[in-house]
Formats: structure tokens, sequence, C-alpha cells
């Protein structure tokens, strides 16, 4: 007989103030008994123009190292405008110091899209429009041309994102979806947008890349994991 239990073992490191890494990640594999999902949390630097390194992780790797993770990931998006190139740097530091491949968000979302052989794309960030401009710019260093950006019409707190309703979603994601798009783009792991991607792509026809959700897509695949995931969008569905 094998070991009782997940076989897999998948590694996030979280910031400290994001609540929806966990629940979404446990809502998606609810159907998966032999995939285990360990967490590290560490704290964001105070500026989101400060990119994060192993500094900033901290005792976060070797905590979760300790786990013997299949694959980790970085469960943040910063390196959508300080720089996907960095992340990718950060994931080979990670992967040399756990044994185990790693990923973050942003390096996630940029596969994904590729996956999906996407590069017109709609950006919703639920953050300030000067960063939203970055991710932009970021962005088509990288291929990948938006079309249209959609950002809160307020200044929001990570717990604050993680508070809204799915009217003030559906409000802010709606205006991304302009003609001619491949995909909408949600960027900022703390946004519960993964839980509405299975609708607006009913509504409007194109894939929604949910970064909380493909960060977990990519993380499948950095752990051998191959199968399709149904209810949760075009990625998932397709993986």
């Amino acid at each position: 007989m094998g070991v009782p239990g997940p076989g897999t073992r998948l590694g996030i490191f979280v910031p400290s103030s994001n609540s929806n890494a966990e629940t979404l990640t446990a809502s998606i594999l609810a159907g998966q008994p032999d995939l285990g999902v360990h967490y590290s949390r560490f704290r964001l630097p105070p500026s989101l123009d400060d990119p994060v390194d192993l500094g900033v992780l901290g005792e976060a790797p070797a905590l979760l190292n300790d786990a013997d993770p299949h694959a980790i990931a970085f469960h943040g998006t910063s390196g959508s405008w300080t720089g996907i190139t960095s992340d990718r740097t950060l994931c080979a530091e990670l992967a040399a110091m756990c044994g185990a491949p790693a990923t973050t968000a942003s390096v996630a979302v940029v596969e994904a899209l590729g996956a999906l052989s996407a590069t017109r794309i709609g950006l919703v960030f639920p953050g300030p429009g000067f960063i939203a401009a970055g991710i932009q710019r970021e962005f088509s260093r990288h291929g990948l041309e938006v079309q249209s950006v959609s950002v809160p019409l307020a200044a929001l707190s990570n717990p604050e994102i993680a508070r809204l309703d799915t009217a003030a979603i559906d409000a802010m994601m709606c205006p991304a979806f302009v003609p001619g798009l491949d995909a909408v783009v949600c960027v900022g792991t703390n946004l519960r947008s993964g839980y509405l991607v299975e609708g607006f792509e009913q509504e409007f026809g194109i894939p929604v890349v949910d970064s909380a959700i493909a960060t977990l897509w990519h993380l499948l695949h950095l752990a051998g994991v191959s199968r399709p995931i149904p209810g949760w969008g075009t990625l998932l569905a397709a993986t």
C-alpha cells in the first residue's frame, strides 16, 4: 500500500496581507486529493516599486523547503512592473536553494498567455494607474500588447482588495473587455476574480487569465502534474 494522503507537495510563498491565496487554491484543488499545498508567509516591502528578492522573503524559503516540495511559487505580481526578467532570476535562485523548480505569479501569467497564444490583452489591476502603466510597459517588452486597462476609481489596500464583492469586481473587470482581444488578464493575486473567471469567459467568449489561477497552473506544470481541472476557466480546463 502507498503512503496515505497527497503524494505531490506544492509550496507557495504568500504575502502576509494576502487572504486569497490559500482559500482559492484549496477551492480549486478540492477534488484533487493527491495534491498537497504548503505555505510560508512573508511581509511585502513598504513600496510597490520595491522588487521582491531573497532578502524580502527572509526565512520563508528555508522553512518551506523543510516540507520537501516538488515545485514552489511566489504568489505575488510585483515583477509585472518591477521586471519579469528579475522574477525569472528569483525563480532560479529559489530553485537552487530549494532543489525544486520555481515560478512567480508574474512569470506564470506570461507563461499562461504564451500557452493560450494570447498577445492582445486587456489588463485589470486593482491598484493605482501609474503601476498599471508600468505593467503595460513591462508586458510590451515580452511581446504582449495591452489594448485596454481597468483600475479602481479609488486607492485600495491589499486587505480592501480582498474584501471587494462580486459587484465591485464585475464593475472593475467589465471595462477591460474591448473588441479584438485574445484574453483579459487580472494582475493581483489578492483580487478574488478567480471565482468569476468561468462566468466572464462564457459572457465575453475569450480566456480570462487570473494571476492567482495562473500561479497554480504553472506550479502544477512544474511539478509534472498535467490534468484538466474544470470549472475555473480555459487555462485550468486545458491543463
